[in-house]
């Protein structure tokens, strides 16, 4: 019973900590670029990262879940680890894709390709330790794949700093971050995974077999939807930054980066707080305790409303001075843009607690054709907007589109309440 209790007290403690350090990565790296090479550096950067947020979910293809819930394991880890190399491999190539149609048609420079190739390889390194992350989560031993994580991006943030200040080039930095994420990732594997693994994935082979190709296509398959969800909704929140990029400077590009920081805050801190009320939701919906399941949808929802007044308030008075403090930037030109993406950062936490709760009533399937119209839009008219309105423009779209998603993830959600009645 204490090794149960020291063990769930170590995967809260790590846990958390990973969770921290990748909310936190993109903000130290971007303050640390505008004190050493400037403005310019830290737009590439900002971009950077918004392109390789958007191909990560091709390297994970939304698999991790899945695989940590396969109580009766249909697939095996031989299986997910071979589907995972292939999941990376249509990353790298996305990747190569998109930097060649980059160069062709929006005139990127050498230093800008090899920050966003760099950037984009760190999160595929990502990817492949995804997948031993969820093997010892299903092993019910989380912390010891999210320690894993932790020393990698620790590794990676001890060397940026001290590479940049001595190179100031911040391509060969990122290709030297590169370089020391994957020897760490493999030096941590090499330490961990024979003390964890079980007898029969002690000698698992990544080696292709003969019949695989149907058992992973399989995979591909049951995991496409929530691959699609998670696509879509990273192209939705870095969309502005997207159009901002094709028309826009760096220097325009790292400011707006800046202020758009702080919108997941709401959303982080309403995720600590409806994270533990998942299993007594659950139960509630499986025994049609419909009175208590909504009461505690309505006490979620006051709560976001109550935090969002804070932050809002808060960003009023001190968003600006503390942001151009830690950016080294004088962003007084950007309240506007602030105040109008926390906004939209309430209607953007409502909507991810909204698909919780369709997904605790099993309606995953309704949760993907929101994303698909909300995209389409996006895509289409943020390159008008922007190029007409700059950064307010750009501001102003992702509210009205994170209005939208929250209005039709709200509807969904009052349907099935309502249905579950009869």
């Amino acid at each position: 019973m204490e090794n149960a209790e020291r063990q769930s007290k170590l995967d809260y403690i790590w846990n958390t900590a990973a969770g921290l350090i990748n909310a936190a990565e993109a903000v130290v790296m971007s303050m640390i670029v505008t004190r050493m090479t400037g403005l310019a550096d830290a737009g590439m950067l900002t971009i950077a990262f918004a392109i390789g947020n958007l191909m990560m979910p091709i390297g994970k293809f939304g698999i991790r879940n899945y695989q940590v819930t396969d109580m009766e394991e249909k697939f095996s880890f031989p299986i997910y680890l071979r589907t995972r190399f292939v999941t990376v491999l249509l990353m790298v190539i996305a990747v190569c894709c998109y930097l060649f149609y980059a160069i062709r048609k929006l005139g990127y420079g050498h230093d800008k390709i090899g920050i966003i190739f760099a950037v984009c390889m760190i999160y595929a390194i990502e990817a492949m330790e995804d997948v031993i992350w969820g093997y010892y989560q299903h092993r019910n031993k989380l912390y010891v794949g999210a320690s894993m994580f932790c020393f990698r991006w620790l590794t990676i943030l001890l060397v940026f700093p001290i590479v940049l200040y001595i190179s100031r080039n911040l391509r060969f930095t990122l290709l030297l971050c590169l370089a020391a994420s994957i020897v760490t990732f493999l030096i941590l594997l090499k330490i961990s995974y024979p003390r964890f693994c079980s007898e029969e994935d002690r000698s698992v082979m990544a080696l292709f077999r003969r019949d695989d190709s149907r058992k992973i296509g399989r995979l591909l398959k049951v995991v496409f939807p929530l691959f699609g969800i998670s696509f879509l909704s990273f192209f939705e929140n870095n969309a502005p930054k997207y159009a901002i990029d094709a028309c826009l400077t760096d220097e325009v590009q790292a400011c707006y980066g800046f202020v758009a920081m702080p919108v997941f805050v709401i959303g982080l801190l309403n995720n600590f707080v409806y994270q533990p009320t998942l299993v007594p939701m659950a139960v509630e919906w499986e025994h049609k305790q419909m009175q208590k399941f909504k009461r505690r949808i309505a006490k979620q929802f006051s709560f976001i409303g109550i935090i969002s007044v804070i932050c809002i308030a808060g960003a009023y008075l001190l968003g600006i001075p503390v942001l151009s403090v830690l950016y080294n930037t004088d962003l007084s030109g950007y309240k506007s843009e602030l105040m109008i993406l926390l906004l939209a950062s309430v209607f953007l936490a409502a909507s991810g607690y909204q698909s919780v709760v369709l997904t605790i009533m099993r309606c995953q399937k309704a949760l993907l054709w929101p994303h698909c119209v909300v995209s389409i839009i996006a895509a289409i008219s943020l390159n008008f907007i922007v190029p007409e309105c700059g950064t307010i423009g750009a501001a102003c779209c992702y509210l009205a589109l994170m209005m939208l998603l929250c209005l039709l993830y709200g509807s969904i959600l009052l349907v099935k309440i309502k249905g579950s009645k009869k």
